[in-house]
């Protein structure tokens, strides 16, 4: 019995998305990449702690396309091309400029196939930014669920089998807080960026990146978090039994 023609039309729109020349199937690989961490990625302290991957799967300007935002800017070294995110830290008080000390300067390396090969990030990162980190956080993404309708992934991890940083740590990493405020859980910082040289046209905060931290009032630790950027959204769920992980492109 044939098939009516519509059908077959519709298993193509369904697979387009899985073809190797695909940004969709880029990403979807790149995330299987991320949820076996130790076996493509290393972690390279160097000036700058560099995750480095094994086997490079994206390409420039996938993740320019994942966030919507372009790359401050894009030049060859030694035949390699860099892309570099400079996010310039905004405030919300005359006064409080800390003279670009918590800028966040982002190189991304690529290699001679054009494959991101390297991440470059801040040095005040270091602390968080371990391959034992990494591996507990992205480890359960493998199992966690894909909403192709809204580009999202999702899943879940045990509670404290990673250090969840306190106020005083996210105040050593991003400095004075555009706003901070009390919240019914405890406190909450917001911190705002804007990307140098983008042109963006739309993200849902107004922001290029936008940070919002809500810390339980006991030990200040930070249970709850989402971020923009660009028009990718995070969100981080860290309250007790919830533990949740949800990555949607807008």
């Amino acid at each position: 019995m044939k098939r009516p023609r519509h059908v077959a039309w519709l298993i193509l729109l369904l697979t387009m998305p899985l073809f190797s020349g695909c940004v969709y199937w880029r990403l979807n690989q790149f995330r299987n990449q991320l949820s076996a961490f130790p076996d493509f990625f290393r972690i390279e302290e160097r000036d700058y702690p560099t995750l480095v991957a094994v086997r490079p799967i994206l390409r420039p300007d996938d993740l320019g396309w994942l966030s919507g935002l372009a790359a401050s800017s894009t030049e060859t070294r030694d035949g390699r091309v860099v892309e570099t995110y400079h996010f310039v830290k905004q405030y919300g008080q005359t006064g409080d400029d800390e003279q670009g000390r918590f800028d966040l300067i982002v190189p991304l390396f690529f290699n001679e196939q054009d494959r991101l090969a390297e991440i470059q990030s801040p040095a005040r990162f270091a602390p968080i930014l371990t391959e034992e980190n990494f591996a507990e956080v992205f480890g359960p993404m493998g199992g966690g669920i894909i909403e192709r309708s809204r580009h999202a992934t999702g899943w879940t991890w045990e509670e404290h089998r990673v250090n969840i940083p306190v106020r005083a740590e996210i105040e050593e990493f991003f400095g004075i807080p555009f706003a901070a405020r009390a919240h019914e859980e405890g406190t909450a910082y917001t911190y705002v960026f804007r990307l140098r040289g983008n042109h963006a046209v739309w993200n849902p905060s107004g922001w290029d990146l936008h940070l919002y931290f809500i810390f339980e009032p006991e030990e200040e630790r930070v249970i709850y978090t989402h971020t923009y950027l660009g028009r990718l959204a995070i969100e981080v769920n860290l309250r007790e039994t919830q533990n949740l992980v949800d990555i949607s492109r807008l």
